[in-house]
């Protein structure tokens, strides 16, 4: 079926709904659950490149790696981290900056992988490597994320100071 404007898209994997961005927390952990998602298929592209469909999978991935993710990186460094820091007693959000410097640099090798694969065309020798260290890395990850400093969130931030970071998650999609 082609969607209106009579374009085709390929594979797409739908954002969330503004409507969750009333509850920042509930929103990130929301696209922590889809980015799980999506570094499961990461992981069936990295087993199978040349399958059906993994033209638009691998694109549907760059969009993913090369745009949402840097986004939801600076909706956690930039609204939620800054705010927790006076809280942060043992280093935890300093690793979890360290975590991203490393996965913004496997992020731009898997799209130079992705783009091969997007155009048909072989990935690079260590490209299934790299994906499943990706995504072994980036679930760790998320679950710290969602085992501390979510509830570390909840704990110590006020409606008004989630009210804030909800309009800066929110002017980041505008």
């Amino acid at each position: 079926m082609v969607p209106p404007g009579g374009r085709r898209r390929g594979a797409e994997f739908g954002v969330l709904g503004p409507e969750l961005l009333t509850d920042p927390l509930a929103f990130l952990s929301a696209e922590h659950l889809r980015q799980g998602a999506l570094l499961a298929h990461l992981e069936r592209l990295a087993r199978h490149p040349q399958a059906r469909g993994a033209r638009a999978l691998a694109a549907a991935l760059m969009e993913w790696l090369a745009v949402e993710l840097p986004r939801h990186m600076a909706d956690e460094e930039r609204s939620l981290h800054a705010r927790l820091e006076p809280y942060d007693t043992e280093g935890l959000l300093l690793r979890l900056r360290e975590d991203h410097v490393d996965e913004r640099e496997a992020a731009k090798a898997l799209i130079a992988d992705l783009r091969a694969i997007a155009a048909h065309h072989s990935p690079g020798p260590g490209f299934a490597a790299l994906a499943r260290r990706f995504a072994s890395g980036f679930r760790a990850h998320l679950a710290t994320e969602e085992a501390e400093v979510t509830p570390l969130a909840r704990r110590v931030l006020s409606a008004e100071i989630l009210t804030q970071i909800a309009a800066e998650l929110a002017a980041r999609r505008a």
